[in-house]
């Protein structure tokens, strides 16, 4: 995995537009076109008050009783991270935690970083990196 730039960025704005879109500081926005799982952080913080509450949501397609699970803008992105199959984990301050799974036939989610590049997980779970804040490669 290459080094995640969001990761201590603050989330600014969550809209829905041809999936879920999160707008983060540093002109950063990830799009999430695919089900998701939000992890709902603890009411009251409780010790022993239970697992947090996991609903899974289709971004695309977000009911409206579904749209207040998003108040969350202002919050920091404390972990950012993908696995080898594309699968991408996030958390945030506030005690939300994302996860998206990949999809065999649809792109899942696509981060854009005007001050860092593009990476984006293609159907199959292939993620694809384009950064243009790295030095190049020395070849010789």
């Amino acid at each position: 995995m290459t080094d995640q730039w969001i990761q201590g960025h603050v989330l600014q704005r969550i809209t829905f537009r041809d999936g879920l879109v999160l707008n983060l500081d540093d002109y950063n926005e990830l799009v999430i076109s695919v089900p998701l799982d939000l992890t709902l952080p603890q009411i009251g913080g409780m010790a022993g008050a239970g697992e947090p509450e996991v609903v899974t949501i289709d971004p695309t397609a977000v009911r409206n009783e579904q749209k207040p699970l998003f108040d969350f803008a202002g919050a920091t992105c404390t972990h950012a991270d993908w696995d080898a199959d594309g699968s991408l984990h996030l958390g945030f301050s506030g005690g939300q935690h994302i996860d998206v799974r990949s999809d065999d036939a649809h792109t899942s989610w696509e981060l854009y970083g005007k001050h860092h590049g593009y990476v984006a997980c293609l159907p199959h779970g292939r993620v694809r990196v384009v950064r243009h804040d790295l030095p190049e490669p020395a070849t010789d």
